[in-house]
């Protein structure tokens, strides 16, 4: 008997018939690891760990998952009866991680480590007869990330509770994240509006009898690059009075748009955010359906590129549905830091226009299928006519007009996606018919418009745009987006109000501790350290190295902060609890020792509005104050 084992038990559905094809005669079993199946324990088990989970060499402590005991027990079991055991764990860093610690549990000598980005017949067959040994530098690369998180977590969230006395935490990725949040909120507060004109001249058009438009260009001779604005609108009125321009240009060529990229993890988050109004978190869920089945390929990934093979099945697609695919592949940049250790995200079998098995995967698998077929149709072009007027001013200053107008000639991609909704390109020219102008030509001006404009603050983020600028700081991975949000939000550290992000009191107060003692909280010290598992993932770096720098950081700026005469010690009296130290992070209403009904004495902290607006969040006692690590109610 041969042994596979897989990580979602999704996938048995799919595969176990699937091996029976590609190895007729030969008896497979496939059992599912249900994901991770040991982690750092819970609690310290002994005096020489630096904190949960790690010693004070930095070796990390692992025991078995409680939830984990029956799919080892059923592995074991299994192990003893098979002739060859395959580890297909998923093809990521997280994947070859799983594949060790159950290579360890299991006591495996002789094993095979396969991959495969997508679970198709060829893709299976490809990966069965090119096993390897898992990537070691892989795994300590992922063991890197799970320590650094546990050291930052249980070091620091344990001090910002003594300093606050509230159920807060700290996150070596998610305060970074509540961090961007933060800094909009304050840029937002910070903004200062300007009021400010500007002057449209309308025309109509020439032989076509449609109208258009020109803008007026202040800079350079009334406003400047710096401060583009001008302010004074009895100026602008004047220049609105204009009635007649001369043409200094009239200009026409040829652009090109070409259709975005196909998704990789942050854009179909984004995706499926603006158009299906999705969490970014429902959004991976339902992928890794889509995945099971087999009708995309892996959808954890960074790399915005598909692989060369898949351009023939592209032009066959492409032709039925009256669209041109390129001859040759065209290729994306991947974002700074990215691993590229897969596919971009794409349909398994690109003629299949439908795939799912309700209607949330099917409007899932649509998204991807018309994105990645449009990723490599021919580009639409377009006719652009840009026209520069002139006219005389006030003190004799020459007044500058542009109209831009642009015609659609070729649609290319355009036919089959008008867009989609990662994509900020707005075609407002192509409602502006600018006619054909001679130079030096004199038109007459219909009418001229004062426009009053005022600066606008920046927006607040979506969770689809907090994960596009995370991107782009490399803040976190495209396995982790989706994740962090949902833990940022569940932990009261920022709000969701009509779709947009506002840090919540919890937030704000705690980036406060964090802000110039912590340098994880630093945006560019996170891709720093992405980039330093990336080393080590590549041999150039080791995980002790890392996890040692780090730590010892640590263990200074917390030094820093405990001797700050700002960082404030809470009370932990009776008396100082009493005056309301500890405080709810749902409502925001003062903690209180209650006594349960028929014992004696205070036995758990809960809420004071309780009654007033029926808040249910309590907490255990430990050492006569409430253990935050243990809420209920949230």
């Amino acid at each position: 008997m041969k042994l596979l084992i897989i990580e979602a038990p999704g996938k048995l559905k799919k595969l176990q018939p699937m091996l029976k094809k590609l190895r007729p005669g030969e008896d497979w079993q496939v059992i599912a690891s249900g994901g991770h199946i040991r982690d750092l324990p819970a609690k310290g088990q002994d005096v020489d760990m630096i904190t949960t989970g790690v010693r004070k060499n930095f070796a990390p402590v692992y025991e078995v998952l409680e939830k984990s005991t029956r799919a080892v027990q059923a592995m074991k079991t299994a192990a003893k009866k098979a002739s060859d055991i395959y580890l297909a764990t998923d093809p990521d860093r997280e994947g070859e991680s799983i594949s060790w610690h159950i290579q360890q549990v299991l006591g495996l000598k002789d094993y095979k480590r396969i991959t495969f980005n997508e679970i198709t017949l060829k893709r299976v067959e490809e990966a069965l007869t090119n096993p390897r040994q898992i990537d070691l530098n892989r795994v300590a690369s992922q063991e890197c990330r799970r320590v650094l998180d546990r050291l930052v977590g249980y070091l620091v969230t344990q001090e910002l509770r003594r300093l606050m006395g509230k159920p807060t935490s700290a996150g070596r990725v998610q305060s970074p994240a509540v961090y961007l949040v933060v800094l909009r909120e304050r840029e937002i507060h910070t903004f200062k509006v300007i009021t400010h004109y500007g002057v449209r001249l309308n025309f109509t058009g020439l032989a076509q009898g449609l109208s258009w438009h020109a803008e007026w260009q202040p800079v350079p001779d009334f406003a400047n690059k710096d401060f583009p604005y001008v302010q004074d609108s009895n100026l602008a009125q004047l220049v609105a009075s204009t009635r007649n321009v001369v043409v200094e240009a009239c200009e026409d060529r040829k652009t090109e748009r070409h259709p975005p990229a196909p998704f990789i993890s942050s854009s179909l988050q984004q995706a499926a955010s603006n158009a299906l109004k999705w969490d970014p978190d429902k959004t991976m869920q339902v992928a890794q359906r889509l995945y099971e089945q087999g009708v995309i390929s892996y959808h954890r990934t960074d790399n915005p590129n598909i692989p060369d093979e898949a351009m023939t099945d592209i032009r066959s697609v492409a032709s039925i549905h009256g669209v041109k695919a390129l001859d040759k592949r065209r290729v994306f940049k991947a974002a700074e830091g990215a691993q590229e250790g897969h596919p971009a995200i794409t349909p398994t079998y690109w003629a299949n226009e439908s795939a799912g098995e309700n209607t949330e995967e099917q409007a899932l698998y649509r998204l991807i299928w018309t994105r990645a077929l449009a990723s490599q149709l021919e580009a639409a072009r377009y006719d652009v006519r840009t026209a520069k007027l002139l006219a005389l001013g006030p003190d004799g200053k020459t007044l500058r007009f542009t109209a831009t107008g642009k015609t659609l000639s070729y649609p290319g991609w355009l036919k089959l996606l008008q867009g989609d909704d990662t994509d900020d390109e707005q075609d407002a020219e192509a409602s502006n018919p600018v006619p054909a102008l001679s130079s030096k030509q004199v038109l007459s001006v219909q009418s001229g418009e004062l426009l009053t404009k005022r600066t606008q603050p920046p927006s607040r983020y979506t969770k689809a745009s907090l994960i596009k600028e995370m991107e782009r700081r490399g803040i976190g991975r495209p396995s982790t987006f989706a994740s962090i949000l949902k833990n940022i939000t569940s932990k009261g550290l920022i709000e969701e109000k009509n779709r947009k992000l506002m840090p919540a009191p919890l937030g704000e107060e705690t980036i406060a501790k964090l802000e110039g003692y912590f340098s994880f909280v630093e945006l560019d010290f996170t891709r720093e350290l992405e980039r330093d598992l990336d080393k080590i993932a590549q041999g150039q770096d080791t995980y002790g190295a890392v996890v040692a720098r780090m730590h010892k950081r640590l263990e200074e700026e917390l030094s820093q902060q405990r001797g700050s005469p700002n960082a404030a010690k809470p009370p932990t009296t009776h008396s100082a609890v009493a005056n309301n130290t500890y405080t709810c992070p749902k409502c925001n209403k003062p903690l209180a020792r209650l006594q349960k009904k028929g014992d004696d004495g205070y036995d758990f902290w809960g809420c004071t509005g309780f009654k007033s607006n029926n808040c249910q969040v309590s907490y255990p006692m430990l050492n006569g104050k409430p253990n935050f690590d243990k809420p209920k109610g949230l």
